[in-house]
């Protein structure tokens, strides 16, 4: 329960993800569950934009890793891969990340992204880097 509300609380803080809409719907140590609803804003021209999909994955990736590391630290992105399997038409997406290794400063990460009727859409892996906390602005 403490990761679902360290996830959620993160959320609140960061407008890009309030922009999308991002939904924490369940998280563990080194796993997240999330949602993103479907916007018409979303559609390129009449499906999911990639972007909004590869969004998601990232945020999993560093979602399932925040739960292990923050407060103590913070992280960033290094490389992220993704393979879009279908399109995605006038849907919301759910997806689960999860740490796969950790290191004392990298980190492995994989995401997978469903419709809402569960079908497979995309696939993800990602790379981290642990860092230190930033001050507060």
């Amino acid at each position: 329960m403490k990761e679902l509300n360290l996830l959620r609380e993160l959320v609140s803080r960061q407008p890009y993800l309030q922009m999308l809409g991002l939904e924490v719907l369940d998280a563990g140590p080194g796993w997240t569950k999330e949602r993103l609803p479907f916007k018409p804003e979303f559609l390129q021209p009449y499906v999911l934009h990639g972007g909004v999909i590869y969004s998601l994955a990232d945020t999993l990736a560093a979602h399932s890793l925040a739960t292990l590391i923050y407060p103590q630290e913070w992280l960033a992105t290094v490389e992220q891969k993704i393979n879009f399997l279908r399109p995605v038409e006038r849907d919301g997406i759910v997806g689960q990340g999860r740490v796969i290794h950790m290191g004392k400063r990298m980190v492995y990460s994989e995401a997978e992204i469903h419709n809402e009727s569960g079908e497979l859409v995309a696939k993800s892996t990602a790379t981290l880097v642990r860092l230190p906390t930033p001050e507060p602005r």
